[in-house]
């Protein structure tokens, strides 16, 4: 059914080149929505610089975007990063800027959920 969360992705879906994670927690809230965290540390580094920040911000958008792809039309992703702002960021939103600082972890809460109803 296209109203309903039927599935996620995979641990590796999420896994982004250069990092590691250090926690992944999903929490299927109703029939309608998905929330995944997913907290992110460098592979070989104490700390994310804030260019990192900023690849990395960019790596997880793309990622949100590709995940919706693969989604029936009325299910949408959206990204909370958690530990730099708690905006949320939509795919469809194209002005999304972050002040990326020194991090020594990213938290990001992806969220799926249905927009319409089909």
């Amino acid at each position: 059914m296209k109203n309903t969360i039927t599935r996620s992705f995979e641990l590796q879906d999420y896994r982004i080149e250069g990092t590691e994670l250090s926690g992944f927690w999903a929490d299927l809230t109703s029939k309608e929505e998905l929330i995944v965290e997913v907290n992110y540390i460098p592979e070989k580094e104490k700390v994310f610089s804030p260019a990192e920040i900023e690849k990395l911000v960019l790596e997880i958008h793309n990622k949100c975007g590709s995940f919706e792809v693969q989604l029936p039309e009325n299910i949408k992703c959206e990204v909370t990063f958690k530990n730099i702002r708690e905006d949320v960021y939509k795919t469809s939103q194209p002005d999304f800027e972050l002040k990326p600082k020194e991090l020594e972890e990213l938290q990001v809460a992806y969220r799926f959920y249905v927009e319409y109803y089909i």
